[in-house]
């Protein structure tokens, strides 16, 4: 395990933020076992995904070429919404099923997150555990009729990975049962919550509650607006989501939550926006 002081690491990281492939490429012949070591359990690859973003794809592919380790890298990848980073690893040989940090997939990650443009490369490589909810969120309503029936009848068990917010960082909530209404609800809400409104309008036509909440109390509208995704949140909005459902977790509304997420990314204005001015 390396530091961030590490004078062996500082060379290659003043080479990334500079842009300097060249540079880049020096630090790494001049020592080459920094390719696989890690400060903060990062390496310098997986350090290239973290915020604030901006690491060109040609530093990117400096550290691919010299060896780096590329699962971790494509889960964090898919994490924080990194399409094109995506794109790179997987061609350059990561596997899109690994399970690595807390046993999800990077897609898994992806849509537990919002990060709708990983989701959408990574989805490409399979679900690799084909779960109702994953297909839900991931926009493919034709494997969702895999699952439910048009009648909103649930016609197989969810499958093998029931979505756990606390593998992302949230606090556990309830233990998931075998409810049908409970399964059906996790997939409306993370469909609603990535702006699948295919998926939606078909969970609903079926019976479905557009404020199913089955962790937490937490809506597909809450998780909409944590993801700062102004269209879900438009959405859901418009086929009728509630705006004063307390969660279980802050006991906020939607407005609550809203003006608690905004930060220095436009869209969680415009979500503020959305919500306050809603009718």
């Amino acid at each position: 395990m390396a530091d961030i002081g590490d004078p062996r690491v500082q060379p290659a990281l003043h080479a990334m933020l500079a842009g300097d492939l060249d540079g880049l490429q020096v630090a790494l012949d001049a020592d080459p076992e920094i390719i696989g070591i890690s400060w903060g359990e990062n390496t310098l690859l997986e350090w290239v995904t973290q915020p604030p973003h901006g690491i060109s794809e040609g530093i990117a592919a400096v550290l691919i070429a010299n060896g780096s380790r590329l699962d971790r890298a494509l889960n964090l990848a898919g994490c924080w919404n990194l399409p094109d980073l995506c794109v790179q690893l997987l061609a350059a040989g990561a596997d899109a099923s690994v399970r690595a940090g807390e046993n999800i997939t990077p897609l898994e990650s992806a849509v537990m997150h919002g990060s709708t443009k990983s989701a959408d490369v990574l989805a490409t490589h399979g679900l690799h555990r084909p779960s109702l909810w994953l297909a839900a969120a991931t926009g493919q309503p034709a494997r969702v009729l895999e699952w439910v029936a048009p009648d909103g009848q649930l016609l197989q068990p969810p499958g093998p990975y029931r979505p756990n917010l606390a593998d992302v960082g949230h606090p556990p909530g309830e233990a998931a049962t075998d409810d049908p209404a409970e399964i059906i609800g996790e997939a409306l809400v993370f469909a609603g919550a990535n702006n699948r409104m295919e998926v939606v309008d078909y969970f609903v036509a079926g019976g479905a509650d557009i404020n199913a909440r089955p962790y937490l109390s937490t809506t597909a509208l809450h998780l909409a607006i944590l993801f700062r995704n102004p269209d879900a949140v438009t959405g859901l909005l418009e086929r009728g989501a509630a705006r004063d459902i307390l969660d279980g977790r802050y006991n906020s509304d939607a407005r609550g939550w809203a003006e608690a997420c905004i930060n220095d990314n436009p869209a969680s204005h415009r979500v503020a926006e959305l919500i306050t001015t809603a009718t």
